[in-house]
């Protein structure tokens, strides 16, 4: 191998490894958003999780992976016979963030009809510009600092701690000189409220789940149209591309054996109706 293969080599592996950076710890928040302002009382939530790494941080549902802890639990009863009760109380977020802070790179993931029916695009980088103050509290255990911003049309505060050296929060918020335990808009319509903080013991990479597809938002826009006509058809279709498959692999379901119960939190009644985006300014 030439001086020039050599080198070439050692910039691509140097890179590979950068963007396959294994998670340090994660981070977890209740999210909740008043998307409806006609019904303010009927807010969505999930729950979301950022993993992190050194110079990088994934944001993402929680929904899936308690669902499938969820799942994996009823299936080792002793007695069980197929039959499975699925609850919900959230709504999972169909918008993931990839933020590459070492290169300036984000990457934006649109889920259509679930998690695993998702596509990617990059764009532009986007920073806060945050005046960071004397205010002082304790959250979780971690002492916290008070921040505040102006991003997308709405003013944020947050609480961040340096006892955690990670310079990212939920969403596309970073750039704080510690982790945000704990964010929310000035209207009360917007919260990440702290749910928890754990080292990975996972061998999670925080890059972007295998199963993404790239794609453009023309095209995702139209994905999203098709599935709104005619869901059916539309599923019909992840199943016949092996798609689907994905899904049922990681909750561990099989169909032919497992039959389900669907219940709802007779307490959360969220509104589908969005005229209030998370972002008021693109």
């Amino acid at each position: 191998m030439s001086r020039a293969s050599v080198l070439l080599f050692l910039l691509f592996m140097s890179y590979h490894c950068a963007a396959q950076e294994k998670a340090i710890a994660e981070v977890h928040y209740k999210f909740y958003h008043i998307n409806d302002t006609t019904k303010r009382d009927q807010p969505q939530r999930d729950d979301v999780v950022t993993y992190l790494g050194k110079t990088s941080a994934y944001y993402t549902s929680y929904t899936p992976e308690i669902m499938r802890k969820d799942i994996a639990a009823q299936k080792a009863i002793a007695d069980f016979k197929g039959h499975m009760t699925l609850h919900f109380n959230t709504t999972a977020i169909g918008e993931f963030y990839l933020l590459k802070s070492d290169i300036k790179r984000m990457e934006k993931v649109e889920a259509v009809s679930s998690s695993f029916d998702a596509f990617t695009y990059s764009v532009p980088w986007e920073e806060q510009d945050w005046e960071i103050l004397d205010d002082t509290k304790e959250i979780g255990g971690y002492s916290c600092q008070k921040a505040i911003t102006n991003f997308k049309g709405r003013g944020y505060e947050a609480w961040f701690t340096t006892e955690l050296p990670f310079a990212f929060g939920p969403w596309k918020l970073h750039g704080l000189p510690g982790l945000i335990l704990e964010a929310r808009d000035d209207k009360g319509e917007v919260r990440f409220e702290y749910g928890g903080f754990d080292k990975s013991h996972d061998n999670i990479k925080v890059e972007l789940p295998y199963y993404v597809i790239r794609s453009t938002p023309f095209e995702i826009e139209k994905l999203k149209q098709t599935f709104k006509e005619n869901q059916g058809k539309y599923f019909q279709s992840l199943q016949n591309s092996g798609r689907m498959a994905l899904s049922n692999d990681f909750f561990g379901i099989d169909y032919s054996k497992h039959s389900f119960d669907f219940k709802t939190d007779e307490n959360y009644k969220p509104s589908f109706t969005t005229n209030n985006p998370l972002e008021l300014l693109k």
